[in-house]
């Protein structure tokens, strides 16, 4: 998710680390970038940083940020029409990293996905196996193109309803008459507690989605939450053009944001959104799991507060905050933004990427449009800049774009890129200086040039979606949220 506080703090205190080592003055008042700092090597000249910076970091060689860098990179091949080859990275910053990807393959059409995790990973591990499935499913009985949007819509409605689902049948229907003691014996009497703990695990932790679906010719984008797909075209003059396929769920977004507030009475307005989150507090406008943004309010005193400690205290510290503004739930939901584009000659490529790679392009305002324009700029350099993955290019060049800005406040062009990215792959905290970062690159068969797998990372060929999976939870047997609440009032 996004990063939440962009101020640029000092840490106290430096120590010697690093390939070769590094030394920073301890005088914050140095008059001169020799006073500041000296990054000294044996075989090179020192590099002499022309800004101060007390943070510290560790210098790295640069094997050792080619190697950082390419860690999660990978490569599949595809055998469906309209693409040449899919490639990924993923560069953690939380750890466990709460990122997720999938790539599959059904009925000669691609499902693709990255998914943002937030609170967690257990909920993007989730959608990453289901998802694909919730949505061939949905495709298969789709009788025409035309219903193609409307069915993957339905997909995401439903496998968050499932998940949501399974979390309301752990309790007792009457909610509003319950107890401590009674929510606790309805976990303890489930007769397999390491699933059950993964179900509460799934509900409670969130995650956005960006999908795909490439089929006969077009591209269907779906978007719950934040993260981006963009497509990257080279038009006929040879200039490069970066355009998100579907717009960002986000109360930063003023159009979003309005969506959001008709949903619930005007006397809300004022606490909905504040400082652009959901009650000051969560920075995306829909998500699977979540629940406590989408619960009944009895719930929220009555059953939250009572699941095993260790999964609680994971949003004990906002959950106050949540409480005494929540009226009118759900105040999220899964049901995404759906577009559909025709493939034209121009096209290249296919970015899917979580907010991690947006907040690099367009540190400034993550929700403009620069950010893609940027992104296309970038693959518009991958052939020459020595990177065999191209999804391993936009990463590295995310982190230098305006990397001078993001490690010491000045706009400066970089001139030491093994310094600068030092400093973005080595502070720590590191969730206090970028976020997670997932990237997936479809290069599309508009050129003649036949794709390398040399130097990619691993090369995996795709799965096929099965559909005979069956879904988490019985649609025709629910016992959900509402009989409780109609039982409340018996």
């Amino acid at each position: 998710m996004a990063i939440p506080v962009r101020t640029l703090t000092t840490v106290a205190g430096l120590g010697l680390t690093g390939a070769g080592g590094y030394y920073l003055a301890s005088s914050k008042q140095a008059a001169s970038a020799k006073e500041a700092a000296t990054v000294a090597n044996a075989k090179e000249q020192p590099y002499v940083p022309r800004f101060y910076d007390s943070r510290p970091f560790t210098l790295l060689s640069s094997n050792e940020i080619d190697e950082r860098l390419r860690s999660g990179q990978f490569a599949t091949k595809v055998k469906t029409n309209h693409i040449k080859a899919i490639y990924t990275n993923q560069l953690p910053s939380n750890n466990p990293v709460e990122d997720n990807y999938s790539i599959n393959t059904f009925q000669n059409g691609l499902i693709a996905g990255v998914y943002d995790g937030h609170i967690g990973p257990h909920c993007s591990r989730l959608i990453k196996k289901q998802l694909p499935i919730y949505m061939a499913r949905e495709f298969e009985v789709s009788v025409n193109a035309e219903t193609t949007e409307e069915a993957i819509s339905t997909a995401f409605v439903d496998l968050d309803s499932d998940i949501q689902q399974r979390f309301y049948d752990l309790f007792p229907k009457n909610v509003k008459r319950t107890t401590e003691k009674d929510i606790r014996a309805a976990i303890a009497r489930q007769p397999d507690q390491k699933a059950t703990e993964a179900i509460i695990n799934e509900a409670i932790n969130g995650s956005c989605a960006c999908a795909v679906y490439v089929k006969d010719g077009h591209i269907y984008s779906a978007n719950t939450g934040d993260s981006r797909v963009v497509i990257v075209s080279q038009e006929e003059d040879g200039t490069w053009r970066g355009r998100r396929l579907v717009e960002e769920q986000s109360p930063a977004s003023p159009e979003w944001k309005a969506h959001m507030l008709s949903q619930h009475p005007a006397s809300e307005s004022d606490v909905i959104v504040m400082r652009k989150r959901i009650f000051g507090l969560i920075a995306v406008g829909g998500s699977f799991g979540d629940i406590m943004y989408k619960v009944p309010v009895d719930y929220q005193m009555k059953v939250l507060p009572f699941i095993p400690y260790d999964i609680y205290k994971t949003f004990a510290r906002y959950h106050h905050r949540i409480v005494v503004n929540y009226k009118t739930p759900p105040y999220l939901e899964s049901k995404p933004l759906v577009s559909k584009h025709k493939l034209e000659k121009g096209d290249r490529f296919v970015i899917l990427g979580t907010d991690g790679l947006w907040d690099e392009l367009s540190w400034d305002d993550v929700r403009s449009t620069d950010g893609d324009e940027q992104a296309a700029k970038i693959m518009s350099t991958w052939k020459s800049k020595g990177e065999a993955n191209p999804a391993t290019h936009l990463v590295r060049e995310a982190l230098l774009y305006q990397a001078v800005y993001k490690n010491v406040g000045k706009k400066e062009p970089v001139e030491n890129e093994a310094f600068e990215l030092s400093k973005r792959l080595t502070r720590k905290p590191s969730r206090n200086y970028r976020d997670d970062i997932t990237i997936t690159v479809l290069e599309l068969d508009t050129t003649e040039t036949e794709p390398v797998f040399d130097n990619v990372g691993p090369v995996y060929e795709t799965e096929e979606v099965d559909i005979n999976v069956p879904r988490l939870a019985d649609p025709n047997k629910r016992s959900s949220w509402l009989s409780g609440w109609i039982w409340s009032r018996l």
